[in-house]
């Protein structure tokens, strides 16, 4: 039988001796960790700001700003925007919602919320990210106060966030550090502390708050620039909603009050916008510093993109480092303050305009104008203001996606005729005026700003394709509503800005840089704190860039753009504008926005115009559009940027560029039978020329004496012509004029009359002979001039043939021989023949009269097939 008994032996002694070891082993690196992590934590200690009371008192340094030459343009300092408030006078739902949404422990904690840090750690882990903040109030009372860098996210700065949130705790009872934290905490547009944020965004004191204007301000710290009403008004909505759940569920509100303030508007910052272009501003200490328009972006750069607060920004002693070139934004405002730049508006409301213009290249911004008469604090239309670009978006929706995705090239064709999709139906700006164009080519419909095309190419191509390449490649800032075929007609709201940038990827290659203005920011030290990331990212292929290029640079050279050219620089450009809506204005004619975009090798630049706001029915624009005062703005500025710099004619064509014959109203190669004059030369990515032939001309026969009916079997004169073959266009629709003489007949020539006296055909076979490679002239209706006894007949040359001579000839009434004349040449496609009918100076008999003609070729040894005849019949 087996024992039961553990073994004693050496084996037994030798498992032990392996556990005590690893268990050694494990203490030792947990004891190890402990003393770095203690050594750790006590360097970040030591390094702690020195505790000072005062600093909770806002001590203020002048930060400054320079050029992209180091030259100081600007000093940046606050007059204080903030109204403190007692405890006694913060209302108990204020202080409640605040500590619901931003430390929902903060009666229980010291100062540092183990929990919270806990479940941040974890929800970062499980997103692989540390977007996840355990700040209580206390440690942001702390950071805002006592961190030289707050921005700073970094481990160290963390553990000294801890350690003075801590002794704040020591140092202030819990209502004492609240009250600090809602005087002081930053709230965007300018204002610190609660009371203040209640004027900006309600026009109200505190008391007297309504649940869903505290939840307004509860909900903004978390990010004051992406939450603020005046220019996110639907991510303000959202996250005010948000905060209205919290404090239903944490019983502050209830379930009515919440479905009764969740939809409640803005009313008061609407008002602002409307009379004055938005919050009030800050004081600055000094309001008469350069550029204001630029310094107004570099400010709202650094507070969305880098996180400062204004406090930071007016009172840190940073010095802040910029893009801007005085050559450039010195012309720009002096355009935008001369008045003859702009028309006259019906009223003293001025038409507004707003230019944002940038280096492609390097993603900087070289100048800035927010509007006319902009002063410092003012509403910055090149970035806040956002409308319709009309036009100015089809090369960046619809013909530049279309190039990229292949099968598409400037020769194109698409026709321009009515359509309709569901219940919408594009139209062109002139298609009353001038009717519908027809079978163009996408170069042409660029050029002229053609709608239907846009609308038509932009279906071919999808949607989602257009909308994907304007927001992914582009940069274009495009909701979920701008997914439809509007799109390519500029129903989005974009700024300047955003219209600049996403046009420098196109001068740009291909290659889309971060656009910004600011280019490094050092704090009052002199230590860097801000250094701008920047990427560059190829979004498309060059030779999709250089096509829309040279496509957009015919805009300038041939089409709506004309009014931008400068000397022989190479400029690229497309003009927009925007349509009243008919349910407001009815059919009165004008355009609430103009817009010119514009580009050379060296910089992009778009310019806005319009009014502010239509509050009657009568601020639009009058007879303005892209290609007037917008295009002539561009180029002023535009003039002095590229002053000194060597002229570039052209924009540099890469590998990959193709070129070759295509038949203009198919888009296809040409054929035996399209006429010379629609057998035009395009560019194309390789690959994208077209290889099948032109299947859109057609012949057919048609009676010679009758040119515009079908002939029969029983057509004496019968003449083969060119026609266009388009079974899908309504019969009822005019064709555009080059098209017209191509469309092909529908009615059948009458049966030919029996004559008793035959018609004898010319001599054809007496000398000269007959030349077979001749084609045969076309001879028009005969007229005649009582007058002078002459007979008119209009005669057609084939193409080719406009140096040969021409024999015509004459079979007058009652005779049976033939008269001949020789014509010389009429160099020209079209002519008309005068014969003169009178016989000894009398005026002819009664009867009818034939006439024929034929080429003679240019050596005189033979002539050509007759033409058909055609017949003048004179009475008494």
């Amino acid at each position: 039988m087996r024992s039961s008994r553990k073994p004693t032996g050496p084996q037994h002694r030798k498992h032990s001796s392996k556990l005590r070891i690893i268990l050694t082993s494990i203490l030792s690196l947990i004891i190890l960790a402990l003393i770095g992590i203690g050594i750790f934590v006590g360097i970040a200690a030591a390094g702690t700001p020195k505790w000072d009371p005062n600093a909770l008192d806002n001590q203020k340094q002048t930060s400054y700003v320079y050029d992209k030459d180091n030259a100081q343009i600007a000093q940046l300092h606050a007059g204080e925007n903030r109204q403190i408030v007692k405890s006694s006078d913060i209302p108990d739902l204020v202080k409640k919602t605040f500590v619901a949404v931003e430390d929902k422990r903060f009666y229980q904690h010291f100062g540092v919320d183990p929990i919270r840090i806990i479940g941040s750690a974890v929800n970062d882990i499980r997103s692989r990210s540390a977007k996840e903040g355990a700040s209580t109030i206390s440690i942001q009372l702390a950071r805002n106060a006592f961190i030289e860098d707050p921005t700073a996210k970094t481990l160290t700065r963390k553990i000294q966030e801890a350690i003075l949130a801590i002794q704040l705790e020591h140092e202030y009872t819990k209502d004492e550090i609240l009250t600090f934290y809602l005087n002081r905490i930053f709230l965007g547009e300018s204002s610190f502390g609660i009371q203040t944020a209640a004027k900006t965004y309600f026009g109200e004191d505190l008391k007297d708050l309504k649940p869903d204007q505290i939840a307004l301000l509860a909900g903004l710290p978390q990010a004051p620039s992406q939450y603020n009403p005046y220019v996110h008004p639907d991510a303000a909505k959202n996250r005010r909603t948000i905060v209205l759940g919290v404090m239903r569920d944490s019983g502050l509100i209830s379930s009515k009050d919440y479905d009764t303030y969740k939809d409640a508007p803005f009313t008061y910052v609407e008002s602002m916008k409307k009379n004055l272009d938005g919050a009030q501003k800050v004081t600055m200490a000094d309001t008469g510093y350069k550029f204001p328009s630029f310094v107004n972006k570099v400010i709202d750069e650094l507070e969305t993109t880098y996180n400062l607060t204004e406090d930071q920004i007016y009172s840190g002693g940073l010095k802040i480092y910029t893009t801007v070139d005085p050559k450039i934004q010195t012309a720009a405002e002096a355009v935008f303050a001369d008045p003859s730049n702009f028309p006259r508006g019906i009223d003293k409301t001025k038409i507004q305009g707003a230019m944002t213009l940038l280096d492609p290249s390097t993603g900087e911004i070289r100048a800035m104008v927010g509007g006319r008469d902009y002063t410092t604090g003012g509403w910055n239309r090149a970035w806040r203001t956002k409308r319709q670009p009309g036009s100015t978006i089809k090369p960046l929706v619809v013909y530049g996606p279309a190039i990229e995705k292949g099968g598409y090239f400037p020769g194109t064709v698409l026709d321009d005729m009515p359509v309709r999709y569901g219940t919408y139906s594009p139209t062109d700006f002139d298609t009353i005026d001038k009717g519908w164009k027809g079978l163009i080519t996408m170069r042409y419909a660029l050029e002229d700003s053609v709608n239907v095309y846009a609308v038509k190419l932009l279906n071919s191509i999808g949607v989602d394709y257009g909308w994907k390449f304007g927001k992914d490649n582009l940069g274009l800032p495009l909701e979920q509503g701008d997914r439809n075929l509007t799109l390519a007609l500029g129903t989005p709201t974009v700024s300047t800005q955003d219209m600049a940038a996403a046009y420098g990827v196109y001068a740009n290659n291909g290659v889309s840089v971060t656009d910004h203005t600011v280019v490094k920011v050092l704090n009052s030290t002199g230590n860097t704190v801000i250094t701008p990331k920047i990427t560059k990212n190829r979004v498309m292929k060059e030779t999709t860039a250089y096509i829309i290029n040279d496509m957009l640079r015919s805009v300038v050279t041939d089409g709506t753009g004309v009014s931008a050219q400068i000397g022989n620089w190479a400029v690229a450009g497309k003009t927009g504008t925007t349509s009243l809506d008919s349910n407001k204005y009815g059919n009165k004619s004008g355009n609430p926005d103009a817009w010119f975009a514009g580009y050379t090798p060296n910089y992009a630049g778009v310019v806005w115009m319009g009014y502010d706001s239509d509050p009657d029915g009568q601020h639009y624009l009058r007879n303005v559009y892209g290609g007037s005062f917008p295009a002539q703005i561009w180029r002023k500025v535009m003039t002095v940027a590229l002053q000194d710099l060597p002229v570039q004619s052209k924009f540099t064509m890469p590998s990959g560029i193709v070129s070759g014959s295509y038949d203009m109203k198919s888009g296809l190669l040409p054929s035996s039978l399209t006429p010379a004059t629609f057998v035009g030369t395009e560019i194309a990515a390789q690959g994208d020329l077209p290889t099948r032939v032109s299947d859109v001309w057609i012949q057919k026969n048609v009676d010679a004496d009758h040119p515009n009916m079908l002939a029969t079997s029983k057509t004496r004169n019968v003449e083969a012509k060119t026609f266009l073959n388009l079974p899908n266009r309504d019969p009822s629709w005019t064709w555009p004029s080059n098209e017209a003489p191509y469309r092909p007949p529908t009615e059948t020539a009458p049966d030919p009359v029996a004559d008793p006296n035959p018609v004898i055909q010319p001599p054809v076979n007496s000398t000269p002979q007959v030349d077979p490679t001749l084609p045969s002239p076309t001879l028009g209706q005969v007229t005649y001039d009582a007058k002078t006894y002459k007979a008119i007949i209009p005669m057609t040359v084939p193409a080719g043939n406009e140096q040969d001579s021409t024999i015509f000839y004459l079979q007058r009434s009652g005779q049976t021989t033939m008269e001949s004349f020789s014509i010389k040449a009429s160099n020209a496609k079209s002519t008309s023949i005068t014969i003169s009918l009178a016989e000894n100076g009398k005026p002819p008999i009664p009867g009818e009269y034939l006439f024929w003609a034929a080429f003679q070729n240019r050596n005189g040894s033979g002539v050509g097939p007759p033409s058909g005849s055609v017949k003048l019949t004179l009475t008494d």
